[in-house]
């Protein structure tokens, strides 16, 4: 995947000399929002293509505007928690290549209601669910906990939450997720946590690095990531379906995949400058709804080369 980007170049370049390296030098550019790149170490022939790259997959992640959201609701099936409502404050997604922590709970072979035993002939297709569980105590460990103990005939590979990813089944095996044949045999089941105060940008975040990661492993592509719906007509995942933030989750995998695929041996360090307004993994904690504007850069290494991009962004009022 090749991703084509256009850079409007500003009428003038500024040359630094840092350090005593004679290579140094930034430029400014624009799509919208403050760009400024500043290479602060070569010590090797530059790959101008591999850096074209780079900087295309930064427009992926860096906005003109945050979106936010001023109200969609976490639907739960527990008495109190049916429709419980939430806000999206916004967030930027910023990509780092950090190793996914998985904690492994499998279901032990006893449990025949829950883990059937069989393998997949094949995999097809990265199933993505909801949990429907809105009261607080709903998160991912609670979760697997409970399915481990379980007698409902019903299985899924991981649960996801904001801060963990737990695994159910072993990778390989069927489980009972999708609602017919053809989604249980062929597709790994993923269950997103919906709890009330959860940081659901957070968990789809999370969920979409997984989610790439599986497709990579497979040999799988984004439009063979599904919802339960496709398979059984539930209406799961409800909170994203109801939300509109499908296509933002399919955005995020996308990402994820391009970034995990073609840019293993590229190193992301992301820093606010603004840190009453977001911090450095990306998630805005002014939760005051005003429109502010944030700063924050990346430091980007590639071979024995450094560039530092900086940027501004608006985030929008709830």
């Amino acid at each position: 995947m090749k991703i084509k980007i256009w850079i409007l170049l500003l009428g003038f370049m500024l040359i630094l000399v840092l350090n005593g390296c004679g290579n140094n030098n930034a430029a400014f550019i624009t799509d919208g929002f403050i760009n400024q790149e500043e290479t602060i170490y070569i010590n090797e022939t530059v790959n101008a293509e591999k850096w074209d790259e780079i900087e295309s997959f930064l427009k992926m992640i860096t906005v003109e505007n945050i979106d936010t959201i001023p109200l969609f609701y976490l639907y739960g099936s527990e008495a109190g928690y049916e429709k419980v409502k939430s806000v999206n404050y916004g967030y930027l997604p910023f990509y780092t290549n950090e190793d996914l922590d998985i904690i492994k709970e499998i279901v032990p072979t006893t449990n025949k209601d829950i883990r059937p035993g069989e393998n997949r002939k094949a995999t097809k297709y990265i199933v993505i669910h909801n949990t429907g569980m809105a009261s607080p105590s709903a998160t991912a460990k609670t979760l697997s906990k409970s399915i481990n103990n379980s007698n409902r005939q019903a299985s899924w590979h991981f649960t996801v939450d904001d801060r963990e990813i737990y695994q159910q089944l072993l990778i390989e095996e069927i489980g009972w997720h999708a609602g017919t044949p053809e989604g249980n045999n062929y597709g790994i089941g993923i269950e997103m946590a919906v709890y009330q105060g959860i940081d659901l940008n957070q968990a789809m975040r999370k969920t979409a690095r997984l989610t790439a990661k599986l497709l990579i492993d497979y040999n799988l592509n984004l439009e063979d990531v599904k919802q339960h719906y496709d398979f059984s007509g539930k209406n799961c995942p409800q909170v994203l379906r109801e939300a509109n933030r499908w296509l933002e989750f399919l955005g995020l995998v996308e990402m994820e995949y391009y970034g995990q695929k073609y840019l293993a041996d590229v190193h992301f360090e992301w820093k606010s400058l603004t840190p009453q307004i977001i911090d450095d993994q990306g998630r805005v904690i002014d939760r005051s709804g005003a429109e502010a504007q944030t700063h924050y850069q990346v430091q980007v290494s590639y071979g024995k080369e450094v560039r530092v991009y900086s940027f501004t962004s608006k985030l929008k009022a709830l």
